[in-house]
């Protein structure tokens, strides 16, 4: 049985900390299983990264957040993903807007001597590019 503090800390945790620590955590599992997989010890991941074995071991015990450029190198180094991202299908509608229309603008500037006040113009232009 749970006790009232794990519960009441659980409750009190903020959600972007409950999302860190399960992604956090099956990163670091996913890794341990590649290396147990191909037979490669975190010496010998730290050697080929051109890494101190101190930082590897830091990152695998969750002591030290590990970059997305690091993860980029684990992956380049393992053959192997460790993060992917859901591709969503843009909307039609979105998708042709975004190709067939552009904005230019053009700032024009003059300068009245008698009162030395700036005032700007700004020409919106919008154009459909045929397809």
């Amino acid at each position: 049985m749970k006790s009232k503090l794990y519960k009441q800390i659980l409750e009190e945790t903020p959600l972007e900390t409950k999302i860190f620590v399960d992604k956090y955590s099956d990163l670091i599992l996913r890794i341990n299983q590649i290396l147990r997989d191909k037979g490669i010890s975190q010496k010998e991941l730290a050697e080929n990264m051109d890494k101190k074995p101190s930082e590897i071991s830091r990152w695998l015990s969750g002591n030290q957040n590990i970059t997305l450029r690091s993860i980029a190198k684990l992956e380049a180094e393992l053959g192997e993903t460790l993060i992917e991202i859901p591709t969503k299908m843009l909307s039609s509608q979105f998708k042709e807007d975004w190709e067939m229309t552009y904005h230019t603008f053009c700032v024009e500037r003059k300068v009245e001597k008698k009162k030395n006040i700036d005032t700007a113009k700004v020409k919106w232009q919008q154009t459909e590019l045929a397809v």
